[in-house]
């Protein structure tokens, strides 16, 4: 049996190996470093360390100034504005509409003619009713002759005053290749050419303002006056809306639901209409009912009619507005619903027109 205790191992074995280390070490330790030294160099950190990247642009202030003078430049356009705004109106005075539009001096002389052949046939309206009634006088022994009143002549001086006239005048010439009806009666044609609606006015919380009547003219825009008595007629109020209302201007409305054509010869709103500007005064007469030209001329957009009701008369309106209405009752009705516009347009308390009928 091996017994290790019987072999003894001297001391010189163990200071051998400790020798072989140690030397193992020293050989072994340089090698190391350099590895080591060669790691830290090839060492990357995770955090970016580099400088921040400054824009001089946007350090210098380039974008600022660029803005600041842009600014100032357009203070003074608004300074310069301001500044001619304040002249004219120390000019005028204050007063609005005060500088008139130059006159369109017309290169065909045939408006001119044709106004000049209205005052003949008025005058002659006027003589003929004077010899008429000097005729009457002399044939009557006993009677005296009722004196006819001369008032509806002067305040229409177009051809309103009897059957005659009516039918010599330029407003049927027109439609003579046309298989019309018309009616012998004097109040007849009349209700035929003036034509009278009521509007009924009133808040959208159900208080009423009351009601306006409104005198048509048939020949300034026939299209237009017919769509306003079907709607009256048949009593669609609901087609009716106020949009917006300028103080000292007008009110804007428009007549909704009149885009239905009846049938396929029938004149449309969309297409070009027959229009006179010349049959109501803008310049002389306040609460005037008109549409724009360029409606007539081109027709109106969705054939919703776009009207407007006139506050005070507008020279400026003259020429490039239609005429077609205008109020004879209730014009203070008209009035207060002044009050509830601003300078841009938008309407302080809603307005509706809540019935609407034909007399």
């Amino acid at each position: 049996m091996f017994d290790p205790h019987r072999f003894t191992v001297s001391g010189s074995f163990n200071s051998r190996g400790s020798s072989f280390m140690e030397r193992y070490q020293r050989r072994v330790a340089p090698v190391r470093h350099k590895l080591y030294l060669q790691r830290l160099k090839r060492a990357a950190s995770l955090v970016d360390q580099r400088p921040p990247l400054v824009n001089t642009k946007a350090q210098g202030g380039f974008d600022v100034l660029q803005k600041d003078a842009r600014i100032f430049l357009e203070r003074t356009n608004e300074n310069v504005r301001l500044l001619l705004n304040l002249t004219r109106i120390k000019r005028t005075g204050g007063t609005i509409d005060s500088m008139q539009p130059p006159h369109f001096a017309s290169r065909s002389a045939h408006p001119q003619m044709l106004h000049r052949m209205d005052a003949v046939q008025h005058e002659n309206l006027i003589l003929g009713r004077r010899l008429m009634r000097i005729l009457g006088r002399k044939q009557a022994t006993g009677q005296q002759p009722k004196r006819p009143s001369l008032a509806s002549s002067v305040r229409c001086p177009s051809v309103m005053t009897n059957r005659s006239g009516l039918a010599e005048s330029e407003v049927f010439s027109k439609y003579e290749g046309w298989d019309l009806r018309l009616p012998a009666d004097n109040y007849e044609l009349m209700r035929l050419l003036r034509p009278k609606i009521v509007l009924h006015f009133g808040l959208m919380d159900g208080r009423p303002l009351g009601q306006v009547v409104v005198q048509l003219y048939t020949e300034a825009a026939p299209l237009v006056v017919l769509q306003f008595v079907r709607t009256c007629l048949s009593q669609r109020s609901h087609e009716f809306a106020v949009r917006r209302i300028f103080p000292h201007l007008w009110l804007e409305a428009y007549l909704l639901g009149s885009c239905k054509k009846s049938s396929r010869d029938a004149p449309s709103l969309r297409d070009p209409m027959e229009f006179d500007t010349r049959v109501v005064n803008h310049g002389r007469h306040g609460y005037i009912f008109s549409c724009a030209k360029e409606f007539c001329v081109h027709g109106f957009p969705g054939g919703a009619i776009n009207f407007s009701i006139s506050f005070k008369p507008l020279p400026v309106a003259i020429g490039q507005r239609v005429g077609f209405g205008r109020v004879i009752r209730g014009d203070k009705v008209i009035e207060a619903m002044e009050a509830h516009g601003t300078k841009n347009g938008k309407m302080s308390r809603p307005l509706v027109i809540t019935h609407c009928d034909l007399l």
